[in-house]
């Protein structure tokens, strides 16, 4: 069966920290459950006020993940 993908653009994300991370994450990482694909689409080399890489372990695992760098 072929899952639907669902594009995630956000600015926050792994090894981002804070609340705004925890959204994205969380909402990629339940996803499958209901047969939709998530692709993230995020910053390369991104400049946040924290860093917390316990967030890492809800990464989905094999999950699309797309950098771009920013100016």
């Amino acid at each position: 069966m072929n899952r639907k993908k669902v594009l995630i653009i956000s600015y926050y994300w792994p090894p981002s920290g804070g609340i705004g991370v925890l959204r994205c994450l969380k909402i990629a990482k339940y996803l499958r459950q209901y047969g939709w694909e998530p692709v993230i689409f995020t910053a390369e080399g991104a400049h946040y006020p924290s860093i917390d890489h316990s967030n890492d372990k809800d990464v989905p695992p094999g999950a699309t993940i797309l950098r771009q760098r920013i100016w």
